[in-house]
């Protein structure tokens, strides 16, 4: 049995400038172990064990002493929905457990959110120009990565409904009317039974795969709804 990890919402500093992590309409407050948790699955899709390394050689590395052991950590942001996970048999199905029932939402990515943050990183961070350029950096996308941006575009979309876009061969969701007809156009469609269909469907490792790639390029984050 595999079971896979995953961060849920943004990191920011709130107005006090303090770390925290925006998940929909929360905003919450971290200790340092559970914000280095956190952070370690941030842009990541790890099993327990590589967390659980991950986790206590940043420890180690950061220097931090703590009473509380890792997986009481981790429990803890399970149980405020900052961290997910899913399980089964084979990586491909505890993947789609892992990443069925979450929302997409894209990591901005115009030109003047790329100059705050060079300017962020030089001015504020003393980081040298020729590293903080990294930001301006974006890696080449698939045509499938593409599509799934385009779809995220105006909505946010679970993936279990970019599986039903892309099956039905929508490549842009402009407004709610057009949602419902693409994925609720029967009575008896729900969320609960899209997911358990995309479970099934004949193109569901490639928009898997796509989106999990958009996740590690950090070309969009996960949201529970």
């Amino acid at each position: 049995m595999m079971t896979l990890y995953t961060a849920i919402g943004t990191y920011k500093l709130n107005a006090k400038g303090l770390p925290t992590v925006v998940s929909g309409s929360r905003e919450c407050g971290m200790v340092a172990s559970e914000l280095l948790l956190w952070s370690s699955l941030s842009f990541r899709i790890l099993t327990y064990q590589e967390l659980r390394k991950k986790f206590y050689e940043q420890e180690r590395e950061l220097h931090i002493l703590d009473e509380m052991d890792f997986d009481h950590y981790l429990n803890r942001l399970m149980m405020r929905g900052l961290v997910v996970s899913g399980k089964d048999v084979t990586g491909a199905d505890a993947l789609y457990n892992l990443l069925g029932h979450l929302h997409v939402q894209p990591v901005p990515d115009g030109w003047l959110e790329k100059v705050l943050s060079f300017a962020k990183l030089t001015l504020f961070r003393k980081m040298p120009a020729a590293k903080a350029a990294g930001v301006f950096h974006s890696e080449k996308l698939e045509p499938m990565e593409k599509q799934i941006l385009t779809l995220v575009k105006n909505q946010t979309l679970s993936t279990a409904e970019l599986i039903r876009c892309t099956e039905n061969g929508q490549t842009t969701i402009k407004s709610n009317d057009e949602l419902m007809e693409c994925l609720y156009s029967d009575e008896d469609s729900d969320c609960e039974k899209l997911v358990m269909e995309g479970r099934f469907s004949g193109i569901r490792y490639t928009v898997l795969s796509a989106v999990a790639n958009l996740y590690m390029k950090q070309r969009i984050v996960f949201q529970l709804v």
